[in-house]
């Protein structure tokens, strides 16, 4: 009796150390963000029109706006140079590639292997379309996300894009991670634009409601890391177990 009471105890130690990795592997999970940076294949052919998917390393973005399939939506502009921002104020801030919702465009990303995520943060700057003056929050963002089945999943997150600064527009960084939509999880999520005057009415149906955005931090959900730790601890001791 003994000797299998020290076997039980013994084992009882190892699941506990079983468990304490699978914890480790949850924060892990944490750990391991992706960044979508609309650095990508499409460098060379940047317009996007309504209906397109395309694909940034492991993220896919799918665009839509205007009347139909097809509309112009928006681009992939090389930040270096501008050169595609003609009749427009792009941000000037930003030396990479990033993706310019235009013409009131919108856009919903997600995982290539439709893993869930979190977003954690963001780059955004409002894009000006002529307009003579800029409230003191030109563009409303609003990110919604929804499951992988379509369904939304908890309230909307807006984010306020700021007026111009010396007569040009910059791109901001929004830390998401204080915020109840940073630390939910998601199958996608839709970005959408509005844009704002000086009596604080904001709209989308003017054309008006360009943005700019580059650099989303996403983190996997935590709980797929801390469930495959806890699987692989139980197979780990089912095994020791059989082996005994």
């Amino acid at each position: 009796m003994a000797n299998i009471s020290s076997k039980t105890h013994h084992g009882v130690g190892h699941l506990f150390k079983q468990l304490a990795v699978a914890a480790a592997l949850g924060a892990c999970g944490l750990a391991q963000a992706g960044v979508l940076t609309f650095e990508g294949p499409n460098a060379d052919t940047p317009f996007i029109f309504s209906g397109d998917v395309t694909t940034f390393g492991d993220y896919w973005v799918e665009s839509y706006g205007g009347t139909q399939l097809g509309d112009f939506v928006g681009s992939v502009i090389d930040g270096s140079d501008n050169s595609l921002c003609v009749g427009i104020s792009c941000p000037v801030n930003n030396a990479s590639h990033y993706y310019a919702a235009l013409d009131d465009g919108y856009f919903y990303f997600g995982l290539n292997d439709n893993s869930n995520f979190a977003l954690r943060s963001l780059q955004a700057s409002f894009i000006g379309a002529g307009q003579t003056s800029f409230p003191a929050i030109s563009a409303i963002l609003v990110l919604q996300g929804f499951n992988l089945a379509g369904a939304a999943v908890g309230s909307a997150l807006q984010i306020g894009l700021s007026a111009p600064t010396a007569g040009a527009f910059n791109f901001a960084s929004y830390d998401l991670s204080a915020t109840t939509f940073g630390n939910t999880s998601f199958g996608f999520v839709r970005v959408v634009g509005y844009a704002c005057d000086a009596s604080g009415d904001c709209n989308r149906s003017s054309n008006l409601a360009n943005y700019a955005l580059d650099n989303l931090v996403t983190v996997p959900e935590p709980g797929t890391w801390a469930l495959l730790g806890l699987g692989l601890a139980g197979l780990g001791v089912f095994s020791r177990r059989r082996r005994a």
